[in-house]
């Protein structure tokens, strides 16, 4: 029996844990928590500083979050067990790292500056008429980010590295899944149109067109000799694609392929860690996911929601904080706009104020 283990205890790592139980393999989860969503249903749990012995027990080592404990990586490379590597971890601890890669390598992001502190940023969004301000550690899900017009002065949080980036009047986001196999073969699945509130993503529908997505994603995935599903998401713009930003592991915006493809994104990610053999994903049927954010989900919310057609609901079993994930609803139908319909529904129900 392979032996997966998972960095993280979170849904990413739920979700995986269930997607691979077909395939007979057994996972270890390691965090701080037990009572949290993979460590729940893993075969095994560890705490963080049991990191050495959870390294050895497994087979291979998978992140399921970035912004993990960096002595469990750099013991799983050490021991030639870490997928993705190490550099592509790295380059999301800070977003200018990222930033700077990314434009090393040639594939187009928005104009930006590495601002050193605090009033650095406010002078170099000067030179914008319009920017977005980010702190280059931490932030997720739009925290940390402040958009800023030319003679605005925001109050920043203290000194620190920041990212200021020229603003684009996107048309619209869109985001691919892509897998690449220890050999170097990649397999894409079908980008989506993503649409995202304060910096979040709240629904995505695919399939999208490509706008050059798939040709970015090949270079960045080569260049990182990367294994395993990244999500890479992307500003369109008048046809053309510009990156906003990656993630070296299976990525909310591919949650959809868990009803509409043949082999969804975590089962892609478990055969690519592990040297399974791959394909090329296949969308079935139009597909999407509506996420659910900082609320309960009673059984009132659960029966209305299962009461549209096409419908999955996923509850992750974690207490609703303010802008949490606390689950997401997959949605499949026969047309985009007969989704589109449905996740606006589904939509309506979960967020009625909104």
């Amino acid at each position: 029996m392979k032996s997966l283990g998972i960095v993280g205890t979170g849904q990413l790592g739920w979700m995986m844990i269930l997607e691979g139980r077909r395939l007979n393999i057994e996972f270890s989860v390691i965090g701080s928590d037990p009572e949290a969503p993979a460590s729940r249903i893993a075969d095994k749990f560890y705490f963080n500083e049991q990191y050495r012995e959870f390294v050895d027990n497994c087979d291979m080592i998978t992140p399921e979050f970035e912004h993990v404990d960096r002595r469990i990586l750099e013991y799983a490379e050490m021991q030639g067990k870490l997928a993705p590597g190490k550099k592509s971890l790295d380059l999301k601890l800070e977003r200018h790292l990222e930033k700077l890669y990314l434009r090393d390598i040639g594939i187009p992001v928005a104009d930006f500056f590495v601002a050193k502190d605090a009033q650095s940023a406010l002078d170099l969004s000067e030179k914008f008429e319009e920017s977005i301000i980010k702190t280059s550690k931490g932030g997720y899900d739009g925290k940390g980010q402040f958009h800023v017009k030319h003679g605005e002065k925001p109050d920043l949080p203290g000194d620190q590295i920041y990212v200021v980036e020229k603003f684009i009047p996107f048309d619209f986001e869109a985001s691919i899944i892509a897998a690449r196999t220890k050999d170097g073969h990649i397999f894409f699945n079908q980008p989506s149109y993503n649409y995202n509130e304060n910096g979040i993503l709240l629904y995505n529908y695919a399939p999208s067109d490509d706008y050059g997505m798939r040709e970015k994603a090949s270079r960045l995935l080569a260049e990182l000799d990367y294994v395993g599903v990244m999500g890479i998401e992307f500003f369109i713009k008048d046809g053309k694609s510009i990156v906003n930003e990656f993630a070296p592991r299976v990525h909310n915006s591919g949650h959809h392929t868990l009803s509409g493809s043949n082999i969804s994104q975590f089962e892609q990610h478990i055969r690519c860690v592990l040297d399974l053999p791959m394909h090329e994903p296949v969308l079935l049927t139009h597909s999407g996911i509506i996420n659910i954010l900082g609320l309960e989900i009673n059984e009132k919310l659960t029966r209305d929601i299962l009461s549209i057609p096409g419908t999955l609901l996923y509850n992750y079993g974690k207490r609703a904080l303010p802008r949490r994930k606390v689950g997401h609803v997959n949605v499949t139908a026969s047309s985009s706009e007969q989704l589109l319909n449905r996740l606006l529904d589904i939509k309506r129900i979960i967020y009625p104020v909104a």
